[in-house]
């Protein structure tokens, strides 16, 4: 006569919860071979140990509860070829997914970096590749709650809210450097990555830019402007674009006011 194994008894060679195996007598995946009808209590036998080995394996690899069921109800082979071949398309979604998010924590770990070494206060003559953009043409003052614009670009283009954090820009006009007016900002831009899955609406152009990184927000930058305008008078350049800002450290990563990094870029070019 075979041994019989209460449930903790089987728990405790198979490292499995009771909980779980309990889950799986109430779902019908593995039935016990006697309950005591007075205590209720469940007894398996060695039989049912290799079946609970098949659940575990096939659990390993990723298959639902469903899935499993369905293959012991069958008990075919080519059932379990296509089970685990669209088991296996699903986990290279999921690497493909993992992968791209694996790329945008290094991009995000290299954007902060930059930004923590950046040289503040220093006028940087750049050159930039082109970088695609969603563009939201909305009047915005520095002096306003720019989260209401952030949020009408998503609303507009269907952005998932989950990309944003490090990645708004603001554009201020060529028209309105020109005029020494600094707080008007005539769109917002979402800068995308790879792995961005909308369509850009726009692109930051490749080129000369001058750069100036400076501690501060949106709110303290017109003196930065400034500094810009006066660099390309005394260097000759001449500015060919809107500007753009861009927050790199602010409130989405740190409450230290004193590490906030703001980056402005002008695109220009030699007189």
């Amino acid at each position: 006569m075979n041994p019989l194994f209460t449930i903790g008894q089987l728990s405790k060679i198979f490292r499995i919860k009771i909980t779980t195996l309990r889950y799986y007598d109430e779902v019908g995946l593995l039935k016990p071979a006697r309950i005591n009808r007075k205590t209720h209590y469940r007894y398996y036998s060695t039989e049912q140990f290799e079946r609970l080995n098949v659940i575990t394996y096939l659990r390993a690899l990723g298959l639902s509860i469903e899935s499993i069921r369905n293959f012991f109800e069958a008990r075919d082979t080519s059932l379990l070829g296509k089970m685990l071949r669209e088991q296996k398309s699903q986990v290279h979604q999921q690497i493909t997914a993992l992968q791209s998010i694996e790329q945008r924590i290094d991009d995000r770990i290299l954007q902060v970096n930059d930004a923590i070494q950046s040289n503040l206060n220093v006028v940087e003559l750049v050159n930039l590749p082109s970088i695609p953009v969603i563009f939201l043409s909305e009047n915005y003052h520095a002096k306003e709650d720019i989260e209401l614009p952030i949020t009408t670009l998503r609303q507009k283009f269907g952005v998932d809210k989950s990309i944003f954090l490090g990645k708004i820009a603001l554009m201020l006009s060529k028209s309105e450097l020109e005029q020494n007016r600094f707080e008007n900002y005539g769109g917002l831009l979402l800068i995308l990555e790879p792995g961005d899955d909308k369509a850009a609406t726009g692109e930051l152009i490749a080129g000369q830019y001058l750069r100036l990184r400076f501690n501060g927000t949106h709110e303290t930058s017109a003196i930065q402007y400034q500094k810009l305008l006066d660099y390309c008078q005394k260097h000759r350049y001449k500015i060919i674009g809107d500007a753009v800002e861009t927050a790199l450290i602010d409130y989405g990563i740190t409450d230290d006011l004193s590490k906030y990094v703001t980056e402005i870029r002008i695109p220009v070019k030699e007189i």
